[in-house]
This record gives structure tokens, sequence and C-alpha cells, in this order.
């Protein structure tokens, strides 16, 4: 009877420190800017990108050969002119000017907007990808790389397996 009650505790014991250890979280990390930098998305949504930046700096610097324009007549001429075709000429370079600094701003409102806008599917996507590496291999939380204080050794790196899951070649 006693070394059935002893089998007993022992195999207690055992289902239960066994239960404590599939209970413990199953941690991994990835990094997102290296993921996200190697997805072929990313770098169709980056030449789109140049594409618009290109477009935005040939709008704002035609505009400024035009002012440089009408400056360089303005100098050329302003001593010819009467007072009032000289002030409507700096009023004319004024408002050029004005509108050349609110396009500036304005370009860079749009570019970061289309930024966001073109990064943002490949960032679900990555995040989407992620998940299901995670949940395939039971982890419990992925932490993204780039924030660890501290990481041990210990901690499985999903970059490989979402770049797999992804199709990337590597």
């Amino acid at each position: 009877m006693k070394t059935i009650l002893k089998l007993v505790l022992v195999l207690t014991i055992i289902a239960l420190c066994s239960n404590v250890s599939a209970q413990t979280p199953k941690l991994a990390y990835v990094n997102m800017n290296e993921l996200i930098v190697s997805m072929p998305d990313y770098d169709l949504a980056m030449a789109e990108l140049q594409n618009f930046e290109k477009e935005l700096t040939e709008f704002l610097e035609e505009m400024q050969v035009e002012w440089n324009r009408k400056y360089e007549e303005y100098s050329k001429n302003q001593a010819n002119w009467s007072d009032l075709v000289k002030q409507a000429k700096t009023d004319e370079l004024t408002t050029m000017q004005q509108r050349i600094q609110t396009s500036q701003q304005k370009a860079q409102e749009d570019f970061e907007m289309k930024n966001s806008e073109l990064l943002q599917p490949v960032i679900e996507k990555a995040n989407k990808a992620i998940e299901d590496v995670a949940k395939a291999q039971g982890i419990n939380g992925v932490l993204n790389d780039q924030a660890f204080v501290f990481k041990d050794a210990s901690m499985i790196n999903l970059l490989p397996a979402v770049q797999k899951h992804l199709g990337i070649q590597r």
C-alpha cells in the first residue's frame, strides 16, 4: 500500500511539473525592419513612392524656375519701371514665393501620407505572416527584435520562417 501511495505521489508530482512546463509561455522575436525590407511588396511600394517623389520634386522645381525667371527680369528692369509696375512685380514675386512655400509644405505632407498608404498593406501582410507562423509553431508571443534590452539565446527567431512563409528566398 505504501508503495502504491509513493507511486501515486511521484506520478502526481511529475504530472504537476509537466503541466507547469507546458504552461510556460513560448516567446519568439522577429526583426520587423529586416522582414519588411526583404518583402517584394516593399520594393514595389518604394518604387511607387520614388515616382511620386519625383513628380512632386519636378513640380516644385518648375515653380522655382518660374520664380527665378521673374526675379531675374525684375532685377534687370526695375530701374526702368515706374513705382506702380515695380510694386506690382514685387507683389507678384512675394505671392509666388508664398505659393512655393505652401506647395513645399503640402508636398511634404502628401509624401508622408503616400508613404503611409503604400507601407500599411506591407506591414499588415508582415504582421499576418508572423501571426500565422507563430500559431503554427505554438508560440504565445512575438517581440520586435529592435525593442529588446535583453534577449535569451533560447528565444526563437521567426524571421527565417516568416520569410519562407511569404515565399522570400534568402
